[in-house]
C-alpha cells in the first residue's frame, strides 16, 4: 500500500547498446554481473513502481522503449544543485586554495570530477591537453575503473604530462565545492550522460562548462557544447573560452531553476 518511486539517473540497457555501438571497451564484471543485475532491477521497478523520475527525457523515452515502461506513470525531473554549498568565492580564497593544490594564480585550471571510465573520455581530454600551452593544467577529481585509470596513468607518463596532471581520489561532499571553485572551466567530453550533477555543481560555482553526451531543457549562459570529440578540436574550444575574458555564468538562473528546493517542488507535484 506504500507507494513506491524509482529514480533513474541512466537507462542500463541502454548504456549497454550504447557501449557496444561505439566498440568501448565492457569489463568483464559489467557484460557478465553488474550490467544483467542491473537491467533485471530496472525492469522489476519500472513494473512496481507508482511513479518513475527520469533525469532527462532520452532516459524516459529509452525505459520505455526497452523495458516497456508505462508512460503514464513516468516523469522527467533533471538534477538539481545545492547553491548554498556550490558557489562562487572571492579571489583570496581562490588564491589560497590554488596554492594548497599546488597551482599559480597565472596556471590555467581545467577540471574534470566525477568517476573516470571509458565513456567518459578521460583519455581524449588528457589528449587535448597536448595542444594548449604550458600554463594550462588539468585537475582530475575522482575514483574510477582501476584498468581505465592505469591506461590514462600510462598515458601521461608517455605524453610527459606529468607535471601538468594533477589527480585527486575522492573527495569529502562539503569539500567538492573547492576544486570547482579554483577552476577557469570544466570539461565533460562523454560519449553520453543522463543529466550530469557535476555540470550543476560546475556553473552554480560561476564556471564555464563544455560538455558532451546530453543538453539541458534550459539554456543557461556559461553553458557549451561540443559538437565531436576530436581532441585538437576540444583543445580550441578550452582555449577560446579561457582566453575570451571573463565568461558569464548565469548563477541566478541556475539557482531559481535548478536548485533543491525548486527540485523538490517539482517531485511533490
Amino acid at each position: 500500500k506504500v507507494p513506491l518511486v524509482v529514480h533513474f539517473h541512466n537507462v542500463a540497457k541502454d548504456r549497454w547498446v550504447q557501449m557496444e555501438k561505439q566498440n568501448k571497451p565492457i569489463a568483464p564484471i559489467s557484460r557478465y554481473l553488474v550490467w544483467p543485475l542491473t537491467i533485471f532491477s530496472d525492469e522489476h521497478a519500472v513494473k512496481a513502481a507508482a511513479a518513475c523520475i527520469f533525469v532527462s527525457e532520452g532516459n524516459l523515452k529509452k525505459a520505455i522503449e526497452y523495458y516497456g515502461a508505462d508512460k503514464r506513470r513516468c516523469f522527467f525531473v533533471e538534477s538539481g544543485v545545492n547553491p548554498a554549498l556550490f558557489k562562487t568565492v572571492g579571489y583570496e580564497e581562490v588564491e589560497k586554495s590554488r596554492r594548497d593544490l599546488g597551482f599559480d594564480m597565472d596556471d590555467k585550471i581545467i577540471l574534470n570530477h566525477g568517476i573516470m571510465s571509458e565513456r567518459k573520455n578521460i583519455h581524449i581530454l588528457v589528449e587535448a591537453l597536448k595542444f594548449l600551452p604550458r600554463n594550462y593544467k588539468l585537475l582530475l577529481v575522482g575514483s574510477g575503473d582501476i584498468g581505465y585509470a592505469g591506461k590514462i596513468n600510462e598515458m601521461i607518463a608517455t605524453s610527459g604530462l606529468s607535471s601538468r596532471v594533477i589527480k585527486v581520489g575522492y573527495t569529502p561532499y562539503p569539500q567538492t565545492p573547492i576544486a570547482y571553485q579554483v577552476s577557469d572551466i570544466f570539461v565533460l567530453p562523454s560519449s553520453w550522460e543522463g543529466m550530469p550533477k557535476v555540470v550543476m555543481q560546475g556553473l552554480s560555482c560561476g564556471v564555464p562548462c563544455l560538455v558532451s553526451g546530453f543538453k539541458l531543457s534550459e539554456e543557461i549562459k556559461g553553458l557549451y557544447y561540443l559538437e565531436n570529440l576530436d581532441p585538437k578540436y576540444i583543445a580550441e574550444c578550452i582555449q577560446n573560452i579561457v582566453e575570451s575574458g571573463k565568461v558569464f555564468v548565469d548563477t541566478v538562473k541556475v539557482a531559481e531553476k535548478y536548485s533543491w528546493d525548486e527540485k523538490a517542488r517539482e517531485l511533490e507535484k
